[in-house]
């Protein structure tokens, strides 16, 4: 377990967009709530992480990962992963002190749990933009590629728990995946990212990669989510 990180504040326009906002202003009382919702949500997380770097090698069904059983299966993986001879397996939560957080509002108060929520998830990915730029300092002569998750494009979401058991993500930082395929906790992530030694052609993630294209408020309103 790594817990070097810590979140001083939230981007707060990035939360908005998450709540529907786009590039508008919430108002005063909004923005009161979600003030207030960074002030419990910095208090409360216990920022933590754990990674691999790990050697990988190309299948015909998928890329495997050097000294496991695991082949990460489909066409998308073997794409983002092209020219990359190694990839970092990455695990970062908030804890379980922030769902905790999170249901004890939803009791409270349901407008603002919606609120806690959205800015919940905007510090976990700040939390793996740190552990990526700490990951990066160490590898500093390489290349990477941005973070892959699991369930994008045609990667199984089902492969999540091979690669948690990879990283004794259980023991090391409490992270788990329930029967139905959830994170626990919940304000959690894993995923990969690809090294190479050689410059990689730039590749943006796009709706087509996204597990939650179908369902995605962004897309919905015909826009996207900068990604």
């Amino acid at each position: 377990m790594i817990d070097d990180i810590s979140l001083d504040r939230l981007n707060i326009q990035e939360g908005a967009r998450y709540l529907g906002y786009g590039t508008d202003t919430p108002d005063n009382n909004v923005m009161r709530l979600i003030k207030e919702c960074e002030e419990d949500i910095l208090r409360t997380a216990k920022p933590r992480y754990i990674y691999k770097v790990l050697n990988i090698s190309g299948r015909d069904n998928g890329i495997y990962i050097e000294g496991t059983n695991l082949i990460l299966l489909g066409k998308s993986i073997r794409e983002h992963l092209e020219g990359c001879g190694s990839i970092v397996l990455l695990c970062a939560t908030l804890s379980s002190d922030m769902d905790k957080l999170i249901r004890i509002t939803q009791i409270k108060d349901m407008a603002k749990a919606v609120i806690m929520d959205a800015f919940a998830g905007v510090a976990v990915e700040q939390l793996c933009d740190k552990a990526e730029e700490k990951i990066k300092e160490e590898f500093n002569d390489k290349y990477f590629t941005y973070r892959f998750g699991f369930g994008y494009g045609d990667l199984p979401i089902e492969q999540m728990p091979e690669c948690l058991n990879i990283l004794n993500a259980q023991k090391t930082v409490g992270v788990s995946v329930t029967e139905g395929g959830m994170m626990s906790p919940s304000k959690s992530v894993a995923c990969i990212i690809g090294i190479s030694n050689n410059e990689i052609k730039s590749r943006k993630k796009g709706c087509i990669t996204c597990n939650m294209r179908d369902k995605c408020s962004f897309r919905i309103r015909g826009e996207r989510c900068g990604f």
